[in-house]
């Protein structure tokens, strides 16, 4: 289903909307066919409080979800921007080690950086897994193994910007978490399920303007729709028109451009 997300928001949005409104009208249109208005009418209102306690359990559910897919959107965001606040620290503190191999380490940030903007975020827009382990962030590693400091400056320096490294590789490893997070099949069943089950509490409801019944079963049909796409969008917080961008990773490598122009 990540495809959809590939296409433009506003029409995935309209298509939803559309479908579920669609089935919501045919399914009222159907019901007033089979269930009689008089009997209706008599258990109208036992059935308003049974849809009263169903609508508040079904509230705090989508709530519950919204929440969380909201907290796995900021913990991405979050993510990006530590990475890249550690290479944009690593570039700048290389400048305090030995000149012999500050060069190295600064070319292998700087292709780090590059591999994650130009292949590991397109693959993560198109849904796919991107390894923990990277050739890239490995001769990083590699560079600073190849360091010798000497003086206290250079030490002091050295082990600061190993402390930045682990942050890195921390940082890496919560953005590629990420992008692999998931809402539980067992909670789409209950979204789905519960908002299918609350359409179908309106048709309970007698009404003698079909009309009317069937545009205020439109607009929460309409509502119900919107809510479960913007829970499917944030549930792949790389993936789709909402998803984290590597702005973060561009600006390091900007600025590191304007410095090394100088």
């Amino acid at each position: 289903m990540l495809w959809l997300l590939q296409l433009p928001a506003p029409l995935v949005g309209l298509m939803v909307v559309i479908i579920t409104v669609g089935l919501a009208v045919l399914g009222l249109v159907l019901s007033r066919r089979v269930l009689p208005q008089q009997r209706l009418k008599r258990s109208g209102g036992v059935a308003g409080h049974v849809f009263d306690l169903a609508g508040v359990l079904y509230a705090v559910l989508v709530a519950f979800v919204v929440v969380v897919v909201w907290e796995q959107l900021n913990q991405a965001e979050r993510g990006t921007e530590a990475e890249a606040a550690a290479i944009s620290d690593l570039l700048r503190d290389s400048a305090g080690l030995p000149v012999a191999g500050r060069a190295e380490i600064q070319r292998s940030l700087i292709d780090y950086t590059n591999d994650v903007v130009d292949d590991e975020f397109p693959r993560m827009r198109r849904g796919e897994t991107v390894e923990q382990q990277s050739e890239h962030l490995t001769a990083v590693w590699q560079s600073f193994l190849h360091i010798e400091p000497v003086s206290q400056s250079e030490i002091s320096f050295y082990r600061q910007s190993i402390g930045r490294l682990d942050e890195l590789g921390s940082a890496r490893k919560s953005r590629l978490s990420g992008s692999q997070s998931e809402i539980p099949g067992e909670l789409w069943v209950l979204l789905l399920g519960g908002g299918m089950v609350m359409l179908l509490f309106t048709y309970i409801f007698p009404s003698t303007d079909v009309v009317v019944h069937g545009a205020l079963i439109a607009l929460a049909g309409s509502l119900l729709a919107f809510v479960l796409y913007l829970i499917f969008a944030m549930e792949h917080p790389f993936v789709g028109s909402i998803a984290v961008s590597p702005t973060a990773y561009e600006n390091v490598l900007d600025t590191w451009s304007q410095l090394a122009g100088k």
